[in-house]
C-alpha cells in the first residue's frame, strides 16, 4: 500500500492506474497498477507542484461516481473520461506522471525492446529498417510527389 492512501483509496488507485496502462493479455506485462506506480507520485514534486492533491482530487471524484472497481471497463473508461473533462488538470497531471512512473523504470524497458540502462550517455542499440520497411514507410510521401517550392 501507498502510505498517502488509506487501504481503500490504494485499491481503487491501483484499478485506474491499471485502466490507464493495462496490462497485457497474456500477463507478461504488469499493468501501472500492478506494477506499484503509485508509490512513484508521493516523490514527483519536480514535476508537479503538488502530485498528491491532483492524485486525491481524481481518487475523490471517482469515488463519487459510484463503484469504479465493480463497473465493467466500459464503465470504467467513461468515469476517467468524466474526470478528464472536470478535473482536466489533475488528470493530465495523473496520465503524466503515470507514463512517468511507469515507463522510467529500468524493470518495465526492456518488456518494450530497450535497454534497462539509463538512455544517456550510451543510448540504445536500434536495429535499422529493412528497406522493405523504409520503402512502406515512405510510399505515401514518395506518391504525393513534390510539395516543397524550390528556393529562390
Amino acid at each position: 500500500m501507498t502510505p498517502m492512501w488509506t487501504d481503500d483509496q490504494n485499491t481503487l488507485l491501483i484499478a485506474i492506474l491499471d485502466e490507464l496502462i493495462p496490462p497485457s493479455s497474456d500477463g507478461r506485462v504488469p499493468g501501472a497498477g500492478q506494477l506499484g506506480v503509485a508509490g512513484f507520485f508521493p516523490t514527483a514534486t519536480q514535476y508537479a507542484p503538488d502530485p498528491v492533491a491532483a492524485v486525491n482530487e481524481v481518487l475523490t471524484f471517482v469515488i463519487d461516481q459510484g463503484n469504479f472497481l465493480d463497473a465493467d471497463r466500459n464503465g470504467k473508461i467513461a468515469i476517467l473520461k468524466r474526470v478528464e473533462v472536470e478535473h482536466p488538470q489533475a488528470f493530465e497531471t495523473l496520465i503524466r506522471l503515470t507514463y512517468m512512473g511507469y515507463y522510467s523504470r529500468p524493470d518495465t524497458r526492456p518488456l518494450f525492446g530497450v535497454g534497462a540502462h539509463p538512455i544517456h550517455p550510451t543510448g540504445y542499440d536500434v536495429a535499422p529498417e529493412s528497406a522493405a520497411e523504409m520503402a512502406a514507410l515512405t510510399a505515401p510521401v514518395r506518391v504525393r510527389g513534390k510539395v516543397y517550392r524550390d528556393g529562390t
